[in-house]
């Protein structure tokens, strides 16, 4: 046995040896002399880069080992390694620091070719866009490692890269803007037989022929990273020779799952990535679990595979991470649990099965992951309460169980997860109180999100939490009714949410002067009153997001807004702002979408607001501007959404088409427009709203709208908006009803309550996708068009009080869906068609103001529709039942309006005091209807008639 002693000399004595190692290699270090040729290689391809930062302000001098990222061979002097990576990409991660600070660009020189014994060289992460892969890396025959990853060179890889053969290392992956590779063909990579790590992520794979054979050639290849190449599928036949392959990474690609049967073979590998490819024929990929129990990395995100969650997941004692994000797995996912404990807990440190179908309980076994460091189980259909024995699991950093079905409580275990630096809990059916024992020990916290849940905040007024967020979201909550005063000791917060919080209350002023580094600041639909600061922009110019709309706010919008070049988005609406619009907007902001709606704002709307070229919604309805609408507003392409409705804007319509290409939504109604309706509307391929009514707008309806191919196909993709705060009144169905959100799949055209004449094209039958079509209130004249019944999708159809004559068109009763009908006040005739689908609309209100239409739901009664008496014989004329034949013919001239001149009317009309009750009344309204079209001269004997028998007929109703 060896003596405490002795153990004591021999420990001294490695030491000493270490030291003297150490001294060695120091001297020999110091001792290495740069070779004069590769020095002045050096300085001449410094000379052909360009270095802002100055990266290479230590490249001077004899020495040239000793320069920043150079290393030379330490008995031959040869320059061996050449590493001038980007050294601030960490510090580009953590402090957002625009990447092309540190970035080398310019030329690479053709000098590097002298420096023969080279073995090693990185440019990555640096910026070479305006170059291809300089040629001459080819003749570096003793390159080991080659690593030009990210350093935006374009075009194609050079085939030369196959006199490469003592490489182990190359890494050409690529992802930037201004610089793409591809290659054609793979056959050099085969030649490269020395091989182990191949990375070429986003390079452009999708023309190369067999890139599969020409890896499979790498027998001693030990990492391959191929996402987002465009690698199309390859024979499920195939074996692989690289058995040797630890690391795999194919994501982002167009494989399918009878394409990897080549992976089954690969038993030692640990690291597995097939995310966002196509394994979408409903199975998992069961095998490869089965086959690779080193696995401590397996990632199947973004695919379409379904069934129940892999069982045998429990027997990979080495997982530790585990991603199948965005599937259709279902089922309970924790039948993992089930049996007896062993090493299936002992490692896993992600679990993220997020945006799946999984149902079921949690289950209080969680706690037995006590390595788990991130757990989201988010867009689920979990149900039950939230395990309160989740705090055991202490490394815990990352909890996201949103958008599920959880209720109860929020356990105040939950605070003593010391390690826990995200919660997000939002959009369940949790209730009840929270209070300052949940976030006792929540020292680590950063992100915090409780929102859309019915819980109550309650805590001292003289709290000070423990934590330091960045990100709060308390929308939904009760937080008020006082302005939360903890707030106040937060100093990184960069997002603040708290819409819909309860809080009726002053805004405080110290909230817009500690925030200065805020990105996000939303807290709407409250009861807040006070000023928007005028130098809000000064006092929050990091600002991104601006909401403060549905509260009761007074005074003006600031014009420091305009300073914000990062603000894309403001919404000042449902307030009680006055004054005028800024007029300040600059082409360098980032402006996106302006909210102004419901306000007392006035004045003209600025032409400044054409600068902002990113401008995509833009909603001011429901204020006092005047004015006419800038012309520049029609160049706006990006423009989505405009709504200026219900203000007091002149001037003739702007016309919106090909320069505003994207416009899916215009409502300018209720203003006092005038003019016609340009016919470059007809060129806005994606319109699916549009609303003119009640202006001054004149002329024909364009006959071109079956050109506005939304409308025409339906179920075409289209483009979306989807932006919280949306919200346009609409008139359909007879109302006036608010659509927000739904607007997006929301199909109708108004033009009501204007003067538009000539009559209703008969294109707008093409518009199938339709739902809602006002034209009422206008001149329109002709008939309604014979194919109306094509309009499938319709819903409410409303043409009333215009000047519409000639029959309903039977297809009318074709449409499906149609639950609201107003033709009244027209001037319609003949019967009205029938059909189960007009049961919905059977109102005597839908035809009112149509005098000569007959049939139900009115009380006319069509010609040759008159019921038979009982006895099957013409009833008595003195009873009332039934007039005679010559009667009736009589009784048909005046209501098809033919008498021949005064003595048939004369006559017509005599015969008609022979009958009693409802046919007497019959006649008496065929004679009104007559008189519209007789001479002069019988008119003026027959309205004498009419007046003299006057008292009559009121005796007879």
């Amino acid at each position: 046995m060896v003596s405490c002693g002795g153990l004591v000399s021999t420990i001294l004595w490695a030491i000493f040896l270490i030291q003297v190692i150490k001294t060695a290699h120091s001297k020999a270090s110091t001792n290495v002399t740069c070779i004069g040729a590769e020095r002045e290689a050096l300085l001449k391809f410094k000379h052909g880069l360009t270095d802002p930062r100055r990266r290479l302000k230590s490249w001077m001098g004899e020495e040239c080992c000793q320069w920043e990222g150079v290393e030379c061979n330490k008995k031959t002097n040869h320059v061996l390694k050449l590493d001038l990576h980007n050294p601030c990409i960490k510090e580009i991660n953590s402090l957002s620091m625009p990447s092309n600070q540190c970035n080398l660009g310019g030329n690479i020189d053709h000098s590097l070719t002298k420096l023969k014994y080279l073995k090693h060289l990185d440019v990555s992460v640096n910026n070479f866009s305006t170059q291809k892969i300089p040629m001459f890396f080819a003749s570096l025959q003793k390159l080991e490692y080659l690593n030009l990853s990210y350093a935006c060179f374009d075009g194609h890889i050079p085939k030369q890269f196959n006199n490469l053969s003592k490489l182990q290392y190359l890494d050409l992956s690529d992802d930037c803007d201004l610089g793409h590779l591809t290659s054609n063909d793979l056959d050099w990579v085969s030649k490269l037989s020395s091989l182990k790590y191949l990375h070429m992520s986003s390079v452009d794979l999708s023309k190369a022929k067999d890139w599969f054979g020409s890896i499979n050639m790498l027998s001693s290849l030990q990492s391959l990273e191929l996402s987002n190449c465009g690698l199309q599928d390859i024979p499920g036949s195939l074996q692989a020779n690289f058995t040797s392959l630890k690391f795999l990474d194919i994501g982002s690609n167009n494989i399918n799952s009878y394409s990897l049967q080549w992976i089954y073979n690969l038993s030692k590998l640990e690291h597995i990535d097939l995310s966002s490819n196509s394994l979408n024929e409903g199975r998992f990929p069961m095998a490869i679990i089965e086959n690779n129990q080193r696995l401590a990395f397996f990632d199947a995100s973004r695919n379409s595979l379904q069934g129940e969650f892999p069982k045998n997941m429990s027997s990979l004692c080495k997982l530790q991470v585990l991603q199948l994000v965005g599937n259709f797995l279902n089922g309970n996912i924790f039948v993992i649990l089930d049996g007896p404990f062993g090493c299936r807990q002992s490692k896993w440190k992600i679990f993220d099965v997020s945006e799946n179908n999984f149902s079921g309980n949690l289950p209080n076994q969680l706690k037995d992951f006590k390595e788990l460091e991130l757990l989201d189980l988010s867009y689920n259909s979990f149900s039950g309460s939230i395990p309160a024995n989740l705090w055991e699991l202490s490394s815990l950093r990352e909890l996201d169980l949103s958008y599920n079905k959880l209720i109860g409580t929020i356990p105040e275990s939950i605070g003593q997860l010391l390690n826990l630096k995200k919660l997000r809990l939002w959009n369940n059916f949790l209730y009840g109180v929270v209070s300052e024992l949940h976030f006792e020990n929540l020292k680590s916290l950063t992100k915090l999100d409780i929102s859309s849940n019915e819980l109550i905040l309650n805590v001292s007024s003289t709290w000070v939490p423990p934590f330091q967020v960045g990100v709060l979201d308390l929308s939904d909550c009760k937080v008020g009714p006082k302005f939360p005063k903890w707030l106040q000791t937060q100093r990184n917060i960069t997002m603040l949410r708290m819409s819909n919080a309860s809080i009726s209350d002053d805004v405080p002023d110290w909230l817009y002067n500690i925030f200065s580094n805020i990105e996000v600041l939303d807290i709407s639909t409250n009861m807040l009153r006070g000023q928007v600061p005028q130098d809000i922009g000064d006092k929050m110019p990091q600002l991104m997001e601006l909401r403060l709309d549905g509260n009761d706010l007074t005074g003006g919008i600031p014009n420091s807004l305009c300073k914000l070049n990062e603000l894309h988005e403001i919404s000042l609406s449902k307030n009680q702002l006055s004054g005028k619009l800024p007029r300040c907007w600059g082409a360098s902001q980032a402006l996106g979408i302006l909210f102004f709606g419901d306000n007392k704002l006035n004045g003209q709307i600025p032409k400044s607001l054409c600068h902002l070229q990113p401008l995509f919604v833009l909603s001011l309805q429901r204020n006092g501007f005047t004015g006419e609408i800038p012309n520049c507003l029609s160049n706006i392409s990006s423009m989505t959404f405009l709504d200026l409705s219900d203000n007091e804007l002149t001037g003739r319509l702007l016309p919106f088409g090909p320069r505003t290409p994207r416009l899916k939504v215009i409502n300018l109604e209720k203003n006092c427009f005038v003019g016609g309706i340009p016919p470059q509307y007809c060129q806005l391929i994606y319109l699916q709203f549009l609303s003119l009514a009640q202006n001054n707008i004149s002329g024909t309806i364009p006959n071109c709208f079956n050109r506005i191919l939304s409308m025409v196909n339906a179920g075409r993709p289209t483009i979306g908006f989807y932006v919280d705060g949306v919200d346009v009144m609409v008139n359909t169905k007879g109302t006036s009803q608010i659509y927000g959100i739904t607007l997006n799949y929301f199909y109708s055209i108004d033009l009501s309550a204007n003067m538009l004449d000539g009559q209703i094209p008969k294109e707008f039958t093409k518009l199938v996708s339709l739902e809602n079509l006002n034209l009422s209130q206008n001149k329109l004249s002709g008939f309604i068009p014979s194919n109306i019944g094509a309009l499938k999708n319709l819903e409410s159809l409303d043409l009333s009080r215009n000047k519409l004559s000639g029959t309903i068109p039977p297809s009318i009763s074709n449409i499906d869906f149609l639950s609201h009908l107003n033709l009244s006040f027209n001037r319609l005739y003949g019967p009205i068609p029938s059909g189960d689908h007009l049961r919905t609309v059977d109102d005597e209100s839908v035809y009112r103001g149509n005098d000569r239409l007959c049939g139900a739901p009115l009380l006319n009664i069509c010609p040759g529709d008159e019921p038979p008496s009982s006895d099957g014989r013409d009833g008595d004329n003195s009873n009332g039942d039934k007039p005679s034949e010559g009667d009736l013919n009589i009784h048909n001239w005046f209501y098809a309006g033919l008498g021949p001149g005064f003595t048939v009317g004369f006559l017509g009309f005599c015969s008609v005091l022979h009958f009693k009750g409802s046919w007497r009344i019959s006649y008496f309204r065929a004679m009104d209807k007559a008189i519209e079209k007789f001479s002069m001269t019988t008119m003026i004997a027959m309205l004498w008639f009419k007046t003299t028998f006057r008292q009559r007929e009121k005796e007879l109703v």
